[in-house]
């Protein structure tokens, strides 16, 4: 006979994860940590506010990431944007995303925006706010069978007692077929971030700077193996996003393409040259984005980056 105990365990364990996989809201403004999914998108909400939304609807094309802070701050330009938002500019950038400039020549950045499309989602999301996000994407012109793939998997880790978190972006491209794939040489391109308008000031000198990796005094051609973005977000408060190069990605240190009359970033793989992917063989790369709530200096910044790449 099964106790009566272990009966009231399980209906508690099966209800939790009803409530994990279902689409929640939540309803209070404690600060409590929630779900919301749909079929094209997982999303972490703190109270009713989102704290990162990942976008992965095969409709549109290429998947996405906004962020925000725990208080609902967001920290990238939402997409799509309405027509009166402050910075219409570069209609294809989506937030925290990835996007080949031109692949065997054709222009996967601006356009082609549904050749890149996931066609598998598997998704893990955990009581404390981590989640584990893996795509299978191909990369192809529409209607054409792919010419390159990638399996790209996505570890965000929970906030901790600050709010600020850490988003682990790996993906690994392989070629679909039996021919060499180039991508090609561009000044941007990549591993890209386009951060809310209202963070980039018209007035130089105002407003949100880079800062890069210490041993660099500047956004150097020589490359730089973070860099951090910072200022006073809108709820007033000091808070800043950094982005991890690698040092096992074949760039490193990359060189970055940085805008400042629209608030960019982007660690360039092929800023200094193509890459070529031979058939039968594989590109790994590895990129961290650290959300901090707060103030950051660059030797704070520098101890999460090295926690990233001892992992």
């Amino acid at each position: 006979m099964v106790h009566k105990s272990l009966i009231v365990s399980f209906i508690a364990v099966l209800a939790a994860a009803l409530f994990l996989t279902a689409d929640v809201t939540a309803q209070d403004a404690s600060g409590e940590l929630s779900w919301r999914q749909t079929d094209t998108s997982v999303e972490l909400l703190c109270g009713d506010k989102m704290v990162w939304r990942h976008v992965h609807d095969a409709k549109i094309g290429k998947p996405f990431m906004r962020i925000a802070l725990t208080d609902g701050t967001e920290l990238t330009r939402p997409w799509p944007y309405e027509n009166d938002y402050l910075k219409t500019d570069h209609r294809w950038h989506r937030a925290l995303w990835w996007s080949w400039k031109t692949v065997d020549g054709v222009n996967y950045w601006e356009g082609n925006q549904e050749g890149t499309e996931p066609v598998k989602v598997e998704i893990m999301k955990n009581d404390d706010g981590s989640a584990v996000i893996e795509l299978a994407i191909e990369y192809h012109l529409p209607d054409q069978p792919p010419v390159a793939l990638e399996k790209r998997t996505i570890r965000i880790s929970a906030p901790d007692e600050q709010g600020n978190y850490l988003i682990d972006w790996q993906a690994t491209f392989t070629t679909a077929g039996d021919k060499d794939v180039v991508f090609g040489r561009n000044g941007y391109g990549g591993f890209a971030l386009r951060m809310a308008a209202e963070y980039c000031p018209d007035t130089p000198g105002e407003g949100w700077e880079f800062v890069p990796s210490k041993e660099e005094e500047g956004a150097s051609p020589k490359g730089s193996r973070w860099m951090m973005f910072q200022g006073e977000a809108q709820n007033g408060r000091p808070a800043a996003v950094a982005i991890f190069d690698h040092p096992k990605n074949p760039s490193y240190p990359s060189a970055w393409c940085l805008r400042t009359q629209y608030p960019y970033m982007n660690p360039c793989l092929i800023a200094r040259k193509p890459y070529t992917l031979k058939a039968g063989e594989s590109l790994t790369l590895r990129y961290g984005v650290l959300i901090n709530d707060g103030p950051a200096d660059q030797e704070a910044v520098e101890k999460q980056w090295k926690s990233f790449v001892e992992e």
